[in-house]
């Protein structure tokens, strides 16, 4: 019986098993969409854990899960292939705020070459007021990384 409840506890352990460590710099470019000259270029190291099953990039988790609650949407994917590593996360919030219906969406992409160790991560922060038949945005936020892992 010890020995049954010791394997339990190894095999989500062994599951999750780290895969890979990244160590990733580039150029990071933040902006404002509706503000070109609100752009800011930072050069920035950024940490990727590799797991077979997902991957974490800036505490950011990526797998091939979705979440819907009646507060929140959140959808993942994660594909690993020999040549390149692709995630995406998108996540969307709907709120009433002062009587107009406010969507909030945060929307990650990235790709990893494996072959050549490239990075592309785009982040996109959109808040959105849907009240009219004409959405309006309120505010875009844009950030993208791209550079070399190690």
């Amino acid at each position: 019986m010890k020995t049954i409840l010791a394997l339990l506890f190894l095999v989500p352990s062994v599951t999750f098993a780290e895969d890979l460590k990244l160590l990733c710099k580039g150029e990071e470019a933040k902006y404002l969409e509706e503000d070109p000259g609100s752009k800011e270029v930072t050069t920035k190291v950024i940490g990727i854990q590799l797991y077979e099953e997902g991957m974490r990039l800036n505490g950011e988790w990526f797998d091939n899960k979705s979440d819907l609650t009646e507060d929140y949407f959140l959808e993942r994917s994660y594909v690993k292939s020999k040549d390149n590593i692709t995630g995406v996360r998108n996540f969307s919030t709907n709120a009433l705020i002062e009587g107009r219906e406010i969507q909030t969406a945060k929307i990650d992409k990235v790709k990893i070459n494996i072959i050549t160790n490239d990075i592309f991560w785009t982040h996109e922060f959109n808040r959105i007021d849907k009240t009219n038949a004409e959405a309006n945005t309120i505010y875009a936020f844009r950030k993208n990384f791209q550079g070399k892992c190690k």
